[in-house]
């Protein structure tokens, strides 16, 4: 996938910007469980779903650093110590959002090698 053009968004839009995330964020820990518990089932999911998964977490990672480029664009801004905190918060989401994609796609990865 081709990297979509980022827009960046005004601060005042972060309570909207952090649901987003934490909706996505929560969709990835979620897949990245269920992942962890089907690896060991090799028949479980078949090829072509599993390389459906690749290319939607591929392009997560896509959409993650687009988000962590505009959490970096707040920081620059003067935000008050609320914001600074809330930036906290959402970047410790997005780690943890990093954490699950990698996971699932590490997943994907082996069971596409399975014979």
């Amino acid at each position: 996938m081709t990297k979509p053009e980022q827009r960046w968004r005004p601060i005042a839009l972060m309570p909207a910007f952090k649901y987003a995330v934490s909706t996505a964020a929560e969709t990835a820990r979620v897949q990245a469980e269920n992942m962890r518990l089907a690896i060991d089932q090799h028949d479980v999911i078949d090829r072509v779903e599993l390389a459906r998964m690749r290319v939607v977490y591929e392009d997560t990672q896509l959409y993650i650093q687009m988000c962590e480029e505009q959490l970096s664009r707040w920081r620059g801004e003067s935000t008050t110590s609320e914001q600074m905190s809330a930036l906290d918060r959402l970047d410790a989401i997005i780690e943890q959002w990093v954490d699950d994609t990698e996971s699932v796609l590490d997943a994907v990865n082996v069971m596409l090698h399975q014979p």
